[in-house]
């Protein structure tokens, strides 16, 4: 009777290296998954306070015998001004509606409408702080048609004193969770050459150069990574859809260029990460003594 047991002891030890590398790209990808997920949280936290403070308008208000073509020509004035990111017209009659609307009658019955035309704007988010309202408030206050600039102060306030400090939160957290999952990616990776470490010894042994021991680790390591990756990309994108359907004004596709940077820094980035670490950790045991092989 043939003895098949060499067989099986290959056939377990084949298996057992699929399952390795199965479970280095899976924890690979997961970690990638993770460090992207955090990455795309602070881009859409930052983008979406950026947003928030565009979304501030200032409204140019004027005296009731001022013309309306007196306010359409300072309006293009207004339009020239480097701070402006747009600018309209908001009509008498559309102010008048906006007021009855929240006196919850029509007081031109009564009185004679005392509600002219405005001139609403929206600066530039460079521009979205109480200090530069502050001061594009006096500039136009000195025109002599302008009776006052009325913006939500207390808001630009609270967004202004915040913005840095939500800034730095969600870049320390998501750097802190970014180390946290890299290490445990670097100590998978040489776990696995932990256990190829006399192959790597009995390899210089016989003559092969550094280099030569160190390349297939090394490519196996870039393998790894861009599997890992290629996994972690396709998941960022079914979490970036849902997260679309789900909140549409926080996960914007309109800065598609950004998503589609990170996604490919996502897959470089493990691509590189994998390589580095390999090329350690076979360079550790290329120089280990022999006597600490076994520690």
């Amino acid at each position: 009777m043939a003895n098949n047991y060499p067989d099986t002891i290959d056939s377990i030890t084949k298996a057992r290296l699929r399952l390795s590398t199965f479970g280095s790209i899976f924890s690979i990808a997961l970690t990638m998954f993770f460090i992207g997920a955090l990455a795309f949280f602070a881009f859409f936290s930052m983008r979406y306070l950026q947003n928030l403070s565009q979304k501030i308008e200032m409204e140019v208000l004027f005296y009731s015998d001022i013309k309306e073509a007196d306010i359409d020509a300072l309006e293009k004035q207004i339009k020239l001004k480097p701070y402006i990111e747009n600018s309209r017209v908001s009509s008498r009659e559309e102010n008048t509606r906006t007021a009855q609307q929240i006196i919850g009658s029509n007081y031109t019955e009564v009185i004679s409408n005392p509600i002219n035309a405005s001139i609403i704007i929206n600066v530039k988010p460079e521009y979205a702080n109480s200090d530069s309202l502050n001061m594009i408030s006096k500039e136009l206050k000195r025109n002599p048609i302008v009776q006052d600039v009325d913006y939500p102060d207390f808001i630009v306030k609270s967004i202004s004193n915040n913005f840095k400090k939500i800034q730095w939160v969600i870049l320390a957290i998501c750097l802190v969770f970014m180390v946290i999952s890299m290490l445990l990616v670097a100590n998978c990776i040489r776990l696995n050459i932990f256990d190829k470490r006399f192959n790597i010894k009995s390899m210089l042994l016989v003559g092969a150069t550094p280099k030569f021991v160190r390349r297939p680790f090394v490519t196996k390591g870039m393998l790894q990574g861009v599997w890992g990756g290629i996994i972690a990309v396709v998941l960022l994108a079914l979490l970036l859809l849902y997260g679309n359907n789900m909140a549409p004004d926080f996960v914007d596709f309109s800065a598609m260029l950004y998503i589609v940077i990170i996604l490919a820094a996502v897959l470089l980035f493990s691509m590189l990460f994998t390589m580095v670490i390999s090329a350690i950790s076979v360079n550790r045991y290329i120089r280990i003594n022999d006597e600490r092989l076994y520690l």
